[in-house]
């Protein structure tokens, strides 16, 4: 779902690119990190949590991380 600039939630409509980036820049800042971050160091970070430390018998093939993170075998 999609949230408006006044906080209307839009069931209908997907989140946009921007609107999560600009959710990890305040969170970022809100928690004092320094540096930045982009919404491909959440989609690394998923993946390697997802195949490598998510508990026994909820970890993802490799296929399966392949698949979600829209990388292919020659990446």
């Amino acid at each position: 779902p999609c949230y408006r600039p006044n906080g209307v939630l839009q069931p209908g409509e997907p989140l946009s690119h921007d609107m999560v980036q600009k959710w990890i820049d305040e969170a970022v800042v809100g928690a004092g990190i320094p540096g930045t971050f982009s919404t491909h160091c959440y989609r690394r970070g998923g993946a390697q949590y997802r195949f490598m430390f998510a508990p026994v018998g909820q970890r993802w093939t490799l296929a399966r991380v392949w698949w979600w993170g829209g990388w292919v075998a020659a990446e």
